[in-house]
């Protein structure tokens, strides 16, 4: 091959390259601004010349999510883990699948994934906790949400939900403060719990 001929090859796959980036950034940027649509036509472009861009599959799968196409979005879910299978956001949105469809062993199952790969995952924890309460475990619920609470004490739902446990276990002072912390970062839901249990 002669020098000009491995110029122009070289400029070329720079240009499809670049592209391919431009592609999943405005992914990304349509998915920001709710275009779920756009976002999932560019991640398909992207796809395209890098069939195996974790990210970019993930991002599909959760595009499909916002748009209610939850199947598809499984499907994504499940090809990231099978691309990679440390990846504690992709079981989690399986496990979420699965909680959406009340089919609560499942869910826990996959929130177990989440958590044993990534303990720090707060979100796995809050939902592996949703799951015991819808369940009656309040005891196991209560563990999860404050598991969920020493990773992350911004969220706001773990402390409604362990305060609602908190008052199925007869631990009414325990279940207000819960409710307060709630109310304070700004659950709409912990006013009501308030006035109701903590008057």
């Amino acid at each position: 091959m002669r020098k000009d001929q491995i110029l122009i090859l070289s400029v070329l796959i720079m240009l499809a390259i670049s592209c391919g980036d431009d592609q999943t950034t405005s992914g990304d940027r349509y998915f920001r601004t709710g275009e779920y649509k756009k976002a999932i036509e560019a991640y398909n472009g992207y796809l395209e010349m890098k069939p195996k861009s974790i990210k970019t599959i993930y991002n599909r799968g959760r595009a499909y999510e916002e748009l209610g196409e939850y199947d598809k979005a499984l499907e994504d879910f499940m090809l990231v883990t099978e691309l990679d299978e440390n990846n504690d956001n992709a079981w989690l949105s399986i496990g979420n699948y699965h909680f959406r469809n009340e089919v609560f062993d499942k869910a826990s199952l996959y929130f177990d994934k989440a958590i044993n790969i990534n303990n720090r995952n707060a979100m796995a924890h809050y939902l592996k906790g949703r799951v015991s309460h819808l369940q009656g475990h309040f005891k196991d619920a209560s563990e999860s949400y404050s598991s969920a609470i020493s990773v992350d004490h911004q969220l706001g739902e773990a402390y409604l939900y362990r305060g609602a446990v908190r008052i199925k276990m007869n631990r009414r002072s325990g279940a207000c403060e819960d409710f307060r912390m709630a109310r304070n970062l700004d659950v709409p839901e912990a006013s009501e719990a308030i006035d109701q249990y903590c008057k």
